[in-house]
């Protein structure tokens, strides 16, 4: 019981939340697959692995066994957090999305390790750096001459002869290279999805040209 009274434990433990609080807080405002919840989780999560791994080695330490190695139980953090990873990384008609997700839940494994080890000042300097990338990033996104992003349209169409062809002929003429199309009904007409990365500029030129197309009747465009 007298581990509920332990200042250290709750202190690694709230830094560690605190830590994947602020970070998650910065993916869920940009509507990221993992958000506040997840990092807090992650971060909290390894730091708890860590104390339990040095915790167990200094147990047989004390009884004079001298078998177990104080990082043991913590290196399976890195082969758990490559699979939560994994599962972020969505590869999409020739594009890859989720990389800075991954690489982001992988360092908040890290710093919930140098927590858990009681590595506190470079826990919280990697997390204001982290933070730093993200924002950091995302401005130069915004002011980069010609960012590309991965855009998904959809166009509602009525069904008539020829539809397919002209979004088709409106999508080559913007450039755009687009090798799947889905097709499904929606009540007497029909909806066109696809997508393809491209600038905002000719997102823009395209939104327009499908418009112009007789028989489409709305156009929606989805980053």
């Amino acid at each position: 019981m007298s581990e509920f009274f332990n200042t250290e434990l709750w202190a690694k433990l709230l830094l560690a939340l605190a830590c994947g609080a602020a970070i998650g807080m910065e993916r869920q405002i940009r509507d990221k697959p993992a958000g506040a919840r997840t990092n807090m989780l992650i971060c909290v999560g390894s730091t708890l692995i860590t104390m339990v791994s040095i915790h167990v080695a200094l147990s047989y330490a004390e009884r004079g066994i001298n078998i177990s190695d104080p990082g043991r139980i913590a290196a399976q953090i890195v082969t758990g957090v490559g699979f939560i990873g994994a599962g972020t990384i969505i590869q999409a008609r020739g594009a890859v999305h989720g990389l800075t997700t991954a690489a982001t839940i992988w360092v908040m494994a890290g710093i919930g390790l140098a927590i858990g080890s009681g590595f506190y000042a470079p826990a919280i300097v990697t997390t204001v750096l982290i933070l730093l990338i993200l924002w950091a990033l995302r401005w130069l996104g915004r002011h980069t001459a010609h960012p590309q992003r991965f855009v998904e349209f959809r166009v509602g169409a009525s069904r008539k002869a020829g539809v397919l062809a002209a979004i088709q002929d409106a999508a080559a003429a913007a450039n755009l290279d687009v090798d799947e199309i889905r097709l499904a009904r929606a009540g007497e007409g029909m909806t066109v999805e696809f997508a393809a990365p491209c600038t905002k500029q000719v997102r823009d030129q395209l939104l327009e040209r499908l418009l112009a197309v007789d028989a489409v009747e709305d156009v929606q465009a989805h980053a």
